[in-house]
């Protein structure tokens, strides 16, 4: 069963996330911020990580980085409340994110993106084999 990463330093914002994906198939596990995420990844494997931009303490775009360079075949997806050029074309460049999505998203459009990424990682996974 696929693994999905949440994080987020509103605890509202996640609970109401796995509370609208817990019919999913996959385990989610949630992080309130980038460095408790960064623990988790090196007790867990994670198929996919869902990253809010806004964060205190590591932004969103530098800890998608660092997942891009320590852990590269984690689909990642970014959340942003504020979506800007730089911001993306830092996060493209640096941590190949497989997706944006604008905030407050719609938990389908949430969903399809988790799918898509997972799909996207199966077929790659597929060819290289």
């Amino acid at each position: 069963m696929p693994s999905i990463l949440l994080v987020d330093d509103d605890m509202n914002l996640l609970r109401g996330l796995r509370r609208t994906l817990h019919h999913q198939p996959y385990s989610l596990f949630i992080a309130n911020s980038a460095d408790m995420a960064m623990e988790m990844f090196y007790r867990n494997s994670f198929d996919l990580v869902v990253v809010d931009q806004q964060m205190n303490g590591t932004s969103g775009a530098d800890f998608i980085a660092w997942i891009a360079q320590h852990f590269p075949d984690t689909i990642r997806i970014m959340l942003t409340g504020h979506a800007n050029v730089e911001t993306m074309a830092q996060v493209v460049n640096n941590g190949g994110v497989f997706r944006f999505l604008i905030k407050p998203c719609h938990e389908m459009e949430l969903a399809l993106a988790i799918r898509e990424g997972l799909e996207s990682q199966l077929n790659s996974t597929q060819l290289r084999v």
